[in-house]
């Protein structure tokens, strides 16, 4: 699953999901480039789109997490701290970091 509409994280995730796998862009915006044949038809990977997903979908994506033992945290490249919000959507507005988590105070 997608949900930074980056075209390269997009493209990504389509390359390296397994063969019969899976892939959801979950957001609004961005652009992918694919190859076609080798990207998805060769190796019979779904490809679906999603403005938003269900909580049954969300609770799927955190059981699936929790019973693998992933490390989310190792995903976040910027965190900021709840007063630091503002700062942190100027930074996501700009497009150029990895992934961002806006954390409580304290």
């Amino acid at each position: 699953m997608d949900c930074t509409t980056s075209p390269i994280a997009r493209q990504q995730a389509c390359q390296s999901v397994r063969q019969w796998g899976k892939v959801c862009y979950v957001g609004w915006n961005g652009t992918v480039t694919l190859d076609v044949p080798n990207d998805l038809l060769l190796r019979q990977v779904t490809l679906m789109g999603s403005w938003t997903f269900s909580k049954a979908g969300q609770y799927e994506y955190a059981r699936f997490v929790a019973d693998r033992g992933i490390d989310v945290d190792a995903l976040f490249t910027d965190r900021w701290l709840l007063e630091q919000a503002d700062e942190a959507y100027k930074d996501f507005d700009k497009q150029t970091g990895g992934k961002g988590v806006i954390l409580p105070n304290g």
